[in-house]
Order: structure tokens, then C-alpha cells, then sequence
């Protein structure tokens, strides 16, 4: 009779956990949809929800990151990408977004070394490429600028 009943609760635990993930995946789905959107304040909420299933998710740390970052608030963005870079398998992703960071706030030094280690993590991952390309265009332009501006001067 005890292993029966211990059969059963193992049972219910399974689709307790099950029923956890299916909230969590819906979560993050409908976070996407509403940021898509533009929706941040509906996005937010979902991630939060999502965030309370999963601490450690980090499809959900980087959605929260990209709702401060898009809020302008570069520090949270940051913790939340540093967050994710913990427990993601994809580092390459964090390291880009922490890259755009970087480089929204004119940092471009910054920037380029988290460009850099997206690519050594994943060599094939265009998005730190083309970000990579976007801050080292932007230090040129600064270069030449200045270079212009030397030359007004002398």
C-alpha cells in the first residue's frame, strides 16, 4: 500500500513540475509577443511572473534586462545580463547584449571586449559580429572626427 501511495505522489509531483513549465514557457511566450509589441509595461509583467516560477531562467533574466535597457536604465540591464550569463548555456547571447550595452552608452572599448567574447564563444554568431562592426565603425568615426578637428586647429 506505501509504495502505491508513494507511486501516486511521485506521480503528482511530476505534473506539478509539468504544470510549472508549461506556466513558465506560456509566460515567456506572451512576454515576447507583448515586447514585440512595444508593450514593455505588459512584458515586464509577464517576465516577473515568469521570474517567480524560475530564478534562474535565462530566456526570462534577459528579457528583463532588455526591458531596463530599453528603459534606459543600463545598470539593472546589466545585473539582469549577468544574471543570465550564470545559468545560460548560449553565452554568446549575454555577451552580445551586454555588448549593446556598452556600446548604446558610448562605451565602445567596453562594448568591443563583450563582442569579442560572444564571438570566441560561438564563432558563427552574427549578432556579435554585426555588433562588433557597428562600435569598431563608430570608434573610426570618432578617430576621424578628431583627426578633423586637429587639423581646424593647426
Amino acid at each position: 500500500m506505501s509504495e502505491e501511495v508513494e507511486k501516486l505522489e511521485n506521480l503528482a509531483e511530476y505534473f506539478r513540475r509539468l504544470k510549472s513549465k508549461i506556466l513558465l514557457l506560456k509566460l515567456i511566450k506572451q512576454a515576447k509577443q507583448e515586447y514585440d509589441k512595444y508593450n514593455y509595461k505588459e512584458s515586464r509583467k509577464s517576465l516577473i511572473e515568469a521570474f517567480l516560477i524560475d530564478r534562474k531562467n535565462p530566456t526570462v533574466l534577459r528579457g528583463l534586462g532588455c526591458i531596463k535597457q530599453f528603459s534606459g536604465k543600463w545598470n539593472s540591464a546589466i545585473r539582469y545580463f549577468n544574471m543570465a550569463l550564470k545559468y545560460s548555456d548560449k553565452k554568446e547571447v549575454e555577451y552580445t547584449l551586454l555588448g549593446m550595452v556598452y556600446y548604446l552608452q558610448s562605451n565602445l572599448d567596453k562594448a568591443l571586449e563583450y563582442f569579442n567574447l560572444a564571438i570566441e564563444k560561438n564563432d558563427n554568431y552574427d549578432k556579435a559580429y554585426e555588433g562588433r562592426n557597428q562600435a569598431l565603425l563608430e570608434n573610426h568615426l570618432k578617430i576621424v572626427d578628431i583627426q578633423e578637428s586637429l587639423k581646424k586647429h593647426f
